[in-house]
Order: C-alpha cells, then sequence, then structure tokens
C-alpha cells in the first residue's frame, strides 16, 4: 500500500521540466480567451493534486473557506458554461473535492473500510441508489449536481474516520473551524457589511449576508459554528468560546432567517439536555439559556410578524398552537406551498422509486416557468419526488445512524468525546428542522460538511479514548 508521504509525481527532471514548460504556455494562451475558465482549471487542478498529496490539508480547507463563496474565482455566479446550467470556482470546488477523495479510494484501504464500516455503509448505499437513479432521470444534469453536494458530508466523514490518527489533529481540525468562525465573526463580515453585504427584503427588513453568500446559507453556518463553540465553552470552560457564541448569535439575529432561529433555540437546547444527563452539568443548562435568550428575544417578534404577519398574544399564539390547520394557514410561507404541490405532484408519479435525482428541480422549470425560486425548499419533499420511499428510508437511516453514534458519545465518552458529540447532536435536529423550509443539500460547504466532521470526529475521539485506555 502506497503511503501519502510515498506518493510523487514520478519521471525524469529534464521531462518534468518540459511538460511543467507546456504547461505553463497552455495556461497563458487559455487565459487570452477564457480567463475565468482557465482559472477554474488551473485552481481546480491544484485542489485535486492536494486531495492526493495532502489530504488532511485539503480537509482544513474545506472547513475553513466553507461559507465562503468562491465564485468571483471564476467570474461570478455560474458565470461558465450557461447554457448547461452554469459552473463557476464553487462548483469546480465541489467537483475536484470529490473526486479527488474518491480517487483515494483506489489506493487508501483505510478509506475504503471507512466508506463501509457500520456507520456509513447506509449513507454509501444511498449515494449509490441516487447514482443509479440518474439512469432514469429527467434531468440527469441536476441529479449529478445533486449527487456531489449530498457526497460532499459524506467524504468529509470518511476522510476523518479513515485518516486522522490522533488527539492533536482532531482537536486541531476543529480550532481551524472555530478560528475562520471567530475571524468572520469579529474581522471580516463587518467590513463587508460596511461595504454594502446587506439587503432589504420585500416587507423592509434589513438582513445581512455573508461572504457572498445570501442570509439563509450564511445563518446556516453561523448556527453550526455557534453549537461548536458552545460545545468547546462547556467541556472547557474557556470563556473565549462563550464570547464566540454571543458574537455569532448578533450575526444569526441580523440575518432575519426564521428557521435558523427555530433551529439555533433547538440545538442549544439539545446540547443543554445531553449535558446535563450525561454529566449533571448545571452551569451548562445556565450557559445554554443565556445563547439561547440572545436569539430568542431580539428575533422572536420580527419572525412572528414576518410570518403570520402581525405579534400575537401569548393567548392568540397558544390559540394558534392548538389548531395545527390554523396555524399552517396563517404562515407566510413565500410562495413554498406551490414548490411543495409540484413536487408532491411528482412523488405521487413514481412513490416508491422517485424520478430519479433532479428531477424535482425540471419539474418546477415545466410547471412554474419564471419562478424566483426553482429548488423545493423542503428537503423532505424533494427527496420523495425523486428518490422514492426508498430514498427516503435510506438517506433517514444514514443520518439516524450519525445521530444515535453521537448520542452514545454524549453518554459514554468524556470531554473530547463531547466537544464534537454535542454539537453532533444539535446540529443533526437542527438540520431536520432546516430541511422543512430550505434546500439543506445545497450549502453542502456552508453546513451539511461539518455534520460530517462533527459526527466522524465523535467517533475518531471515542477510537483514540479506548485506545488510550487499552494502552494504560
Amino acid at each position: 500500500m502506497i503511503s501519502h508521504a510515498e506518493r510523487r509525481f514520478p519521471g525524469h527532471a529534464g521531462v518534468t521540466m518540459a511538460l511543467f514548460t507546456i504547461a505553463c504556455m497552455s495556461v497563458a494562451f487559455a487565459a487570452v480567451y477564457s480567463p475565468g475558465l482557465t482559472a477554474g482549471v488551473v485552481a481546480g487542478g491544484l485542489l485535486l493534486g492536494l486531495v492526493i498529496h495532502q489530504p488532511i490539508a485539503v480537509l482544513v480547507f474545506m472547513l475553513v473557506v466553507g461559507p465562503v463563496d468562491l465564485s468571483f474565482l471564476t467570474g461570478g455566479f455560474k458565470a461558465l458554461f450557461s447554457s448547461a446550467g452554469g459552473l463557476d470556482m464553487n462548483g469546480i470546488r465541489l467537483i475536484g473535492i470529490t473526486l479527488g477523495f474518491s480517487l483515494l479510494f483506489l489506493v487508501d484501504q483505510e478509506m475504503v473500510s471507512a466508506a463501509f464500516s457500520r456507520h456509513a455503509r447506509w449513507y454509501a448505499v444511498f449515494l449509490l441508489y441516487g447514482a443509479a437513479s440518474l439512469l432514469t432521470s429527467i434531468a440527469p444534469i441536476d441529479g449529478l449536481r445533486l449527487l456531489f453536494k449530498l457526497a460532499y458530508p459524506f467524504i468529509t466523514f470518511i476522510v476523518v474516520v479513515a485518516l486522522v490518527k490522533d488527539e492533536q489533529t482532531l482537536t486541531r481540525l476543529m480550532g481551524y473551524a472555530l478560528g475562520a468562525g471567530a475571524l468572520i465573526t469579529f474581522l471580516i463580515n463587518p467590513l463587508f457589511v460596511l461595504g454594502g453585504a446587506y439587503t432589504v427584503d420585500y416587507a423592509g427588513y434589513l438582513r445581512v449576508q455573508g461572504m457572498g453568500r445570501n442570509q439563509n446559507p450564511f445563518s446556516f453556518y453561523l448556527f453550526i459554528i455557534m453549537l461548536m463553540s458552545f460545545a468547546r465553552f462547556i467541556t472547557r470552560w474557556q470563556w473565549r468560546y462563550l464570547a464566540l457564541c454571543f458574537g455569532l448569535s448578533v450575526w444569526i439575529v441580523l440575518t432575519l432567517t426564521r428557521i435558523t432561529m427555530l433551529a439555533s433555540l433547538v440545538g442549544v437546547l439539545a446540547i443543554v439536555l445531553c449535558s446535563a444527563v450525561a454529566a449533571g452539568n448545571r452551569r451548562a443548562i445556565i450557559a445554554g439559556l443565556i445563547v439561547a435568550l440572545c436569539v430568542a428575544i431580539p428575533l422572536t417578534p420580527v419572525v412572528l410578524e414576518r410570518s403570520l404577519g402581525f405579534v400575537p398574544t401569548p393567548g392568540e399564539l397558544i390559540e394558534l398552537v392548538r389548531s395545527p390547520q390554523r396555524l399552517y394557514a396563517s404562515i407566510n410561507w413565500q410562495g413554498r406551498q406551490a414548490l411543495w404541490a409540484v413536487a408532491g405532484q411528482g412523488f405521487r408519479t413514481d412513490p416508491l422509486t422517485g424520478m430519479g435525482l433532479g428531477a424535482s428541480s425540471q419539474l418546477l422549470r415545466e410547471n412554474l416557468p419564471g419562478y424566483y425560486a426553482q429548488v423545493v425548499h423542503n428537503e423532505y419533499i424533494r427527496l420523495a419526488a425523486e428518490l422514492g420511499l426508498i430514498g427516503i428510508v435510506l438517506y433517514s437511516s444514514a443520518v439516524m445512524v450519525w445521530l444515535v453514534a453521537a448520542v452514545r458519545g454524549v453518554l459514554r465518552g468524556k470531554d473530547l468525546v463531547r466537544e464534537f458529540a454535542y454539537p453532533a447532536v444539535g446540529g443533526i435536529i437542527g438540520w431536520a428542522l432546516i430541511a422543512i423550509t430550505d434546500n439543506a443539500f445545497d450549502y453542502y460547504s456552508d453546513f451539511t460538511q461539518y455534520i460530517g466532521f462533527l459526527s466522524a470526529g465523535t467517533l475518531v475521539a471515542l477510537r483514540l479514548a479506548n485506545e488510550k485506555a487499552k494502552d494504560g
């Protein structure tokens, strides 16, 4: 088996220099005619090479630049191949990392073993089923895009499980992700907002954006980083992590994303409950309530007004909750019902196996031409329409395996294990809520890759703890 350190480009020095010269001349020539495409190909090629030779470094890159929109490198959002649906550096990153790590399966037995381990095999089977559905899909290009996005958190999971061998590396990976979150929170995004990174929606609300991202995916990133920071605080009791939580909560409030508020509250409370049950940590309860209130107090009136058109009294709100049908009819879904109805009709066409990955987007284009949204904004309905009941069962099983492993990590692990297990539990539960009204699958770099990272980190931390116990 070839180790990562032993992989080098072969060949005589003269031949290598000649090839390098030809490559440079080719890049220079191509850059004159298509600078965006050339930049994307070169960056994608470098990324592919790094994946093969330095996979952990690429993993760090993935975690650090996850919320960054890289499309400026290739001329703008989907500026390349617009006739085929568009491509930009974000897509090249997705393709390069996915294919690059897939190539590692050919030379690294540990990655193969990790991919078909009991914590990953359901997800692997789901991806294989999704890939097979492309053969009959009415929109295979859209389906292939979605398949790559679905594979992204799985690849993150496999890389961490297979290649992280020590506590220092695992801890540093979390540190890099939190460091990037702190840099974005306290330095970069304030500058972006001062430069105009905000928008005013149809109702007149000012909503801040991220580094090239709109409010929703940016808020999902803030949510998962907040859970990671809160978990570190209640396991280490270092106040800088609580300060980061407060900074992140401010930006979450300023995005005015309704579903992120709900996910944040439920996610933090899930961590608090886990900490209380597993460690009897009363201080964590107090800290969790403070963080939750920092989000809930300023956001609740705005969320209620945006959702219902007014701020109800407690009595009126209770009456609405007691009547689910009336509550559903009262909520402003911003046109999502039309999307859900079209995709639901697709599900009824073939409820068992679905119409193939990508089919829901094609259905929306055919039935709602010119509509501003071309994604279902409900991942349950999306999966049902595209992969049917079989796909829903496979994907639900895959995610439930990760959730159960995280809960076991909370109950059986110590501090390092819980640093990963706490946010994994809160993140997966929050993900389940976000999937009700948004297309979380499409936010693979902003959000879902961190779910894969935390789930894998829990298993690696448990493994290292067990090895240390045996050695001791």
